[in-house]
């Protein structure tokens, strides 16, 4: 059975004219992207290495469907930017090839940050059903109390956007967020109420604030299983059905700190993305647990 053959022909009529007035899978990529804005606290040691490389399947729900709508790649390498020692962050999306007929998404993030996290540059180039562009995020200002960047958007070689961004929280484009977040000791943040934390897309300041909502075990069947925090996203931003735990994100509880599941709210449908692959992490990974199967 291929993947066409998943829905019948009135659901798939009914998805196409939903799509047409709401475009749901234009947001699954943002979606995506948000599932690790965490938490701004202390960095410690940080969890990531040179050659990490992590790999997720994205799935979408409307009404009774729930198609696999694409897969993410993501990987981490040392580098550098402007004479500052960086990790160089990547990350990739497409649509699965039944997605690619309604919504067709090829999209690649790329980011810079210092080995003190501070963020460095940021481009993104976003290649969505006709639509084509560049974006580029330059950091001029950046702090807890005061960041400030550049963005600039070219498409089809023609200045689309071209403005200045300013936040009093701490600041950071969506992809280097990932690092910053990942360096956090979210466990303590059982013990406080919530923390804020300011990220760009486009013209938009998006704020989010976070709770831990403790210790939780994720399942992927009876003798594969993950602890885990899971972790409540509330946001500014009109992609998600309700700001009030539009996100929710389930963190591995080791010292990798990488997204095991997510869930997220869409305005319509429902979108969950879940972890299939993991390459050259920094710690043994502890999250993990398999229970051996008892011989008959």
């Amino acid at each position: 059975m291929g993947e066409e053959d998943l829905c019948p022909d009135s659901e798939v009529a009914q998805y196409r004219e939903c799509k047409k007035k709401n475009k749901p899978m234009k947001h699954l990529f943002i979606t995506f992207i948000f599932i690790l804005l965490l938490i701004p606290t202390q960095a410690n040691d940080l969890p990531f290495q040179n050659g990490e490389e992590l790999k997720f399947d994205i799935h979408y729900k409307y009404g009774l469907l729930m198609l696999k709508a694409g897969s993410a790649n993501y990987k981490i390498e040392n580098g550098s930017y402007k004479n500052h020692k960086s990790f160089n962050s990547t990350l990739d999306f497409k649509t699965t090839s039944f997605f690619d007929k309604i919504f067709k998404m090829r999209d690649t993030l790329r980011s810079y940050i210092a080995e003190d996290l501070t963020p460095l540059y940021h481009i993104r180039s976003i290649h969505e059903g006709n639509y084509n562009f560049t974006e580029e995020v330059f950091i001029n200002k950046f702090s807890p109390t005061n960041s400030e960047v550049r963005i600039k958007r070219e498409s089809k070689e023609i200045l689309k956007i071209d403005t200045i961004l300013s936040t009093n929280t701490i600041g950071y484009d969506i992809l280097n967020l990932i690092q910053f977040i990942r360096s956090q000791d979210y466990s303590k943040w059982r013990y406080v109420p919530s923390g804020n934390i300011s990220t760009f897309v486009g013209k938009d300041i998006v704020t989010i604030t976070v709770r831990c909502e403790g210790q939780s075990i994720v399942e992927k069947s009876e003798t594969h299983k993950f602890k885990t925090y899971k972790i409540a996203l509330d946001f500014t931003d009109n992609v998600f059905n309700e700001s009030k735990s539009a996100i929710e994100i389930w963190m591995s509880d080791d010292e990798n700190r990488i997204p095991i599941k997510i869930r997220a709210k869409l305005r319509i449908g429902m979108a969950e993305v879940y972890l299939t692959s993991w390459k050259n992490l920094k710690y043994p990974f502890s999250a993990e647990v398999i229970i051996p199967v008892k011989k008959k």
